[in-house]
């Protein structure tokens, strides 16, 4: 198995900005923490460093082997593979690359991902189907940063919680009367929704990103463009799952610590 060759995904976003804005945003520490890491440390140029974060979970630096401003980023990174409560597994660490390319396209910027070196057996294949789902949804972040909030801090809340139930059971109770349930409209891409927690908090807008049983993306109208997200993933034997509630209103910021609060003893009841 060591000498099979490593695994990548690919994925491109087209961006209504500059590849000098969408740029900013890879590249910055200051604009990374605003849709990305909760903590960001670079030192800009080839031979350079990135680093991120979630809060000392997730957490690895990456050298930069590539950096062509506007146009191409390559980070490389050696690292393990991450279990659900973002810490190293005790397996053998792979040689990974991120290779991020810009281009104009009809007047906007096409951003290219090309994540490799994942390797193989079971926790490999854990790992690149969780970073695959989660890039889905953090370069739509990404996208609706630079388009709609550039500037603007981001306020957020995170439920983080792991559990020994199968993710078909995860998703299952967490799209229940229980936890979150489907109120009107429909989980697809493009469509209009209208989700109801068991809270009485309220989440209507535009789904962004779904995965059928695994993930699904919002933009929230109430939450001024905001995101509304619950993920889940499997990783070192467990099923991990997260709500991640999302606005760049100052105004709103208490709004959505509050709605936190709220939602995290139901998510740890429905888990339960």
């Amino acid at each position: 198995m060591t000498d099979a060759p490593t695994r990548s995904f690919t994925m491109s976003i087209d961006i209504d900005a500059t590849p000098e804005e969408v740029w900013r945003a890879l590249t910055d520490a200051g604009e990374l923490v605003r849709w990305f890491p909760l903590q960001a440390r670079v030192t800009p140029g080839e031979g350079g460093a990135m680093f991120w974060s979630w809060d000392d979970k997730w957490a690895w630096e990456s050298t930069i082997e590539v950096w062509e401003p506007g146009k191409r980023l390559t980070l490389v990174e050696n690292r393990p593979a991450f279990g659900v409560s973002g810490d190293p597994l005790p397996v053998a660490s792979q040689q990974m690359a991120m290779e991020f390319t810009l281009e104009t396209h009809k007047g906007g910027t096409r951003l290219r991902l090309v994540h490799s070196g994942f390797g193989h057996g079971a926790v490999w294949d854990d790992e690149l189907d969780g970073v695959s789902g989660g890039w889905q949804s953090e370069l739509r972040g990404l996208r609706l940063y630079v388009e709609r909030h550039a500037g603007r801090d981001r306020h957020h809340t995170a439920i983080n919680t792991s559990t020994t139930l199968a993710i078909n059971e995860v998703w299952k109770r967490l799209l229940s009367p229980s936890a979150f349930i489907v109120a009107d409209g429909t989980l697809a891409e493009g469509a209009r929704c209208v989700i109801h927690a068991a809270t009485g908090d309220r989440f209507e807008g535009t789904v962004a990103w779904q995965r059928p049983g695994r993930d699904v993306l919002m933009i929230v109208d109430a939450l001024d463009s905001g995101i509304f997200r619950v993920s889940t993933w499997r990783a070192g034997g467990k099923t991990g799952a997260q709500v991640w509630i999302t606005t760049y209103s100052d105004s709103l910021a208490a709004r959505v610590r509050e709605i936190g609060e709220r939602v995290q003893p139901i998510v740890t009841r429905a888990l339960a």
